[in-house]
């Protein structure tokens, strides 16, 4: 008999951001594709888990690089040589097979193995366009190319020099469902910095940011400081946070004490105070949640021209607003 998944309370930064901005967003995401991979799921539960997976080309980017990035350290930590070149052929090469994935409508069978390309989906340029195609992948390419190039240039050698003095942290085995956390007040805390290198009195924890500077950014870092207090035994301010800005190679240090940390646990709290208002009886432990009228849909339409799931909330028209 298969074992039946439970969908367990949680929270991560990335949770509370999405709530923030549109609850009903949320509800796709964390319960009404819930079980969507199921070959007996029902219909509308299918969509929201194939939508779910579906990529933009800034998702599209971000895993290219991280790819890149993270193999290359990789290589650094176990004393071989890396190259830009081979950074770029391994980005090069998923960015292929994605394109590869969509065209040949994998995803429509499996949408958590084969990639699905948002714009594509939603008609936001065509792929029979030799121009528009050339347009959207040009510029894929070029955020690719110059995040890689100033990781190489910038960034590895003070990743070297870490690594001298200190060891690469190897997280836990992550499978379909499990990825790095750790436990605060009973709920399951979601953390998976990018890269974290351990010393002897301290951690340094890196992540990689392929986009431009936003302020949020460091309140997610203060979210790993935590992480680090709690599954690493790590006292607040004896740690390194460092935000690493790829697109010009700008690393901005984040300040991580104990008022840091009593400000990210009472943020915690609260959003997972607003969450558990959309369950019933505000029960996070059967975590069952209201009914989808009772999640909220935003009123900024620029919010929904770049969420996966336009297309259940009847709202594929934000795709063009302002644009006439």
């Amino acid at each position: 008999m298969a074992e039946i998944i439970r969908n367990s309370f949680s929270w991560s930064f990335s949770q509370a951001k999405d709530f923030s901005a549109c609850p009903r967003r949320h509800y796709w995401q964390r319960y009404g594709s819930w079980g969507g991979w199921e070959d007996m799921a029902p219909k509308g539960v299918k969509a929201a888990y194939r939508l779910k997976q579906m990529k933009n080309r800034f998702a599209l980017s971000g895993i290219a690089v991280d790819l890149a990035v993270k193999a290359a350290i990789q290589s650094v930590s176990q004393g071989k040589e890396t190259t830009l070149e081979e950074a770029l052929d391994l980005a090069t090469t998923y960015l292929r097979r994605a394109w590869i994935e969509h065209m040949e409508g994998r995803w429509q069978v499996n949408p958590k193995r084969y990639t699905c390309i948002k714009e594509i989906y939603y008609g936001e340029f065509s792929p029979d366009d030799a121009a528009e195609r050339m347009m959207w992948a040009a510029g894929i390419k070029e955020k690719v190319g110059l995040c890689l190039e100033n990781f190489y240039g910038m960034v590895l050698p003070k990743i070297r020099q870490y690594l001298a003095k200190g060891n690469l942290v190897a997280f836990s085995e992550t499978d379909f469902f499990e990825k790095e956390s750790f436990t605060l007040g009973g709920i399951k805390i979601y953390a998976s910095p990018d890269t974290v290198i351990q010393f002897d009195d301290k951690l340094v924890i890196l992540d990689w940011k392929t986009g431009r500077p936003r302020q949020f950014y460091a309140h997610q870092m203060e979210t790993y400081g935590l992480w680090g207090q709690s599954g690493h035994d790590v006292v607040a301010g004896a740690g390194e946070l460092e935000l690493v800005y790829l697109p010009d190679g700008t690393i901005q240090k984040v300040e991580y004490g104990e008022e840091a940390a009593k400000q990210t646990f009472e943020y915690i709290k609260e959003t997972v105070d607003d969450m558990s208002d959309k369950l019933k009886d505000r029960d996070i432990v059967r975590n069952e949640p209201l009914k989808i009228g009772c999640f909220e849909q935003t009123d900024k339409l620029e919010v929904c021209a770049h969420c996966n799931f336009m297309e259940l909330c009847d709202r594929r028209f934000a795709l063009h607003v302002g644009k006439e």
